[in-house]
């Protein structure tokens, strides 16, 4: 697996350019929990969780990674024992320490879901929205409507 197969391109790679010289490795979130992700890289398939710092600076559960979004990962040197954990127990795994997400780069596009006045990221960093509904009772005009708007702000 490379990193273009995952959609890495110019605007990834400008963003990435300031922090190419230290320890830091690009991933894309494949799935975000509460405060880990799973994880695409030319490594394979990780799991990380943010750092304390990054869960600090954060405003809002918006600006935490996305499904989509490309981090900047630290801590591979730990990459060959939770790989070796996978087979042992998870807590073999909590003690040789995981993968942290040290910074997410800069988003090209934001699925957002207004709530209120709270925001929720649904995706970032997409090129294309398929939207689709049942066309039974259930269907709603106004819903794709909204689903319509959602994706047009989104960038």
């Amino acid at each position: 697996m490379n990193l273009f197969d995952l959609g890495w391109d110019d605007f990834a790679s400008k963003s990435f350019h300031p922090f190419c010289s230290g320890d830091l490795v690009p991933a894309r979130v494949a799935l975000g929990h509460k405060h880990a992700c799973e994880l695409l890289s030319a490594h394979g398939e990780l799991l990380a969780e943010c750092t304390g710092r990054l869960l600090h600076e954060t405003a809002s559960h918006a600006d935490l990674p996305a499904v989509g979004d490309w981090v900047m990962l630290r801590g591979l040197e730990n990459l060959a024992q939770q790989l070796a954990a996978r087979d042992a127990t998870a807590a073999q795994a909590r003690r040789e320490g995981p993968v942290q997400i040290y910074k997410i780069l800069p988003r090209k596009t934001a699925l957002v879901r207004r709530l209120n006045a709270d925001e929720q990221l649904l995706a970032a960093n997409i090129d294309y929205v398929f939207l689709g509904s049942s066309l039974n009772e259930n269907f709603n005009l106004r819903r794709l409507e909204r689903y319509l708007a959602l994706a047009r702000d989104s960038g």
